[in-house]
C-alpha cells in the first residue's frame, strides 16, 4: 500500500467510524445553535413517508423550503419551526440533493444528483412554479464518474442581468471514490442560462486549506458571501466570492457545529445551507446511516438555526 492510499484510507476510518470531524489550519470558530425540529415531528401526518432525509434547504418570504433524497416532495416550514406543509407530486424513484430559487425568472431550481444522459452522467435541474409544480428539466452538461456522487448543492446568481447556477461538486475535485477523499480540492461548478439551457462557463476552486473531506450544501448571499457544509467534518465554510472572476477572496472561515459533553461529533449528517442573516444560518440533516455511531442519531433528520 502507497503512502497516499494509506493516508486516505486513514482519513475514511476516522470520519466513518466515530462521526470525528477533523481540525483545521484555517480560521474557525463554534457554532451557536438557536433552534432546532426534527423534521418527522413536523411532519407527521402529512405525509406518507416514514424517512425525511432532507438534503437542501433554501430561504425565501420568512420561510425555510427543503428538498428530500428519497423523496420527491418539498416542505415549507415557518422561521418559528412551529408549522409545515407538504408541496410537489410524489413521484417514485425521485429525490433532490438542493433547491434553489431564480429571482429573474421567478422558479424555483431543484436538482437531481446525476442521471445517465446518453451515456454520460450529469446532474438535471427540475423546474417548478411556486406551487412546486413541475414545468421542465434541463441537463446540467458535466460529467461525473458515479450516479451516486454528483452535485450536492446549489444556489442561483445573478450577473450582468443573467442568471448563474453555481453546483458544488459533493467530492473533493469532483472525483468519485477514495479521491475524493483528498481534502483541498472543493469545487463548485457555474453555468449561464443561454436561452433554452444551461452553458457550464467556470470551475471555482475552493482554498486549499480547506480541509472538509466532502462539500454538502451552498448558498451565497446579497453581499456575496458563500457558505458551504461538510456532512464528514461537520462544519460551515464561510468567504467572500468574487462574481467578476469566479473566485472565492480569501481563506474564509470555518464554523463547526458542537459536540455532546462527551466531546464526540452528534451534527453527522447536515446536508444543506441557507443564509437568514449575516450572522444568521440554517441548515438540515440527512439519516443516519448504517455505520455511523449511535450519537449521530441525536440530530438526524432535522433542521437546525445557528449563529455565527
Amino acid at each position: 500500500m502507497t503512502i497516499e492510499r494509506f493516508i486516505v484510507f486513514l482519513l475514511i476510518i476516522l470520519t466513518s467510524f466515530g462521526c470525528f470531524a477533523e481540525e483545521y489550519t484555517i480560521r474557525s470558530s463554534i457554532l451557536n445553535v438557536m433552534n432546532e425540529r426534527n423534521l418527522h415531528e413536523l411532519l407527521v401526518n402529512k405525509s406518507k413517508e416514514k424517512k425525511h432525509e432532507a438534503s437542501g434547504v433554501l430561504f425565501a418570504n420568512n420561510s425555510f423550503f427543503i428538498v428530500f433524497d428519497n423523496h420527491s416532495r418539498v416542505a415549507r416550514i415557518d422561521s418559528d419551526l412551529h408549522k409545515a406543509e407538504l408541496f410537489g407530486t410524489a413521484t417514485k424513484g425521485i429525490g433532490y440533493e438542493g433547491i434553489s430559487h431564480d429571482n429573474v425568472n421567478s422558479k424555483f431550481y431543484l436538482i437531481e444528483e446525476s442521471n445517465d444522459n446518453d451515456g454520460a452522467l450529469n446532474a438535471r435541474i427540475n423546474i417548478t412554479n411556486n406551487k412546486f409544480s413541475l414545468e421542465k428539466k434541463k441537463w446540467l452538461k458535466y460529467n461525473f464518474q458515479k450516479n451516486n456522487k454528483g452535485f450536492e448543492g446549489i444556489t442561483t446568481v445573478v450577473k450582468d442581468n443573467n442568471s448563474y447556477i453555481l453546483a458544488l461538486c459533493e467530492g473533493n475535485d469532483c472525483d468519485a471514490g477514495s479521491a475524493s477523499k483528498i481534502n483541498g480540492a472543493g469545487r463548485i461548478k457555474v453555468f449561464e442560462k443561454k436561452q433554452k439551457k444551461w452553458k457550464y462557463v467556470a470551475s471555482i476552486r475552493l482554498p486549499r486549506t480547506l480541509e472538509f473531506i466532502d462539500y454538502s450544501g451552498i448558498d451565497i448571499n446579497s453581499d456575496n458571501m458563500l457558505a458551504i457544509t461538510s456532512q464528514e467534518s461537520s462544519a460551515i465554510f464561510v468567504a467572500g466570492l468574487d462574481l467578476m472572476n469566479w473566485k472565492v477572496v480569501d481563506d474564509g472561515v470555518v464554523y463547526r457545529f458542537p459536540k455532546n459533553v462527551n466531546g464526540n461529533v452528534v451534527y453527522c449528517n447536515i446536508e444543506g445551507v441557507a443564509w437568514i442573516a449575516t450572522d444568521q444560518l440554517v441548515t438540515v440533516s440527512d439519516a443516519k446511516k448504517g455505520y455511523q455511531q449511535e450519537q449521530c442519531k441525536e440530530k438526524e433528520q432535522s433542521i437546525h438555526i445557528v449563529s455565527m
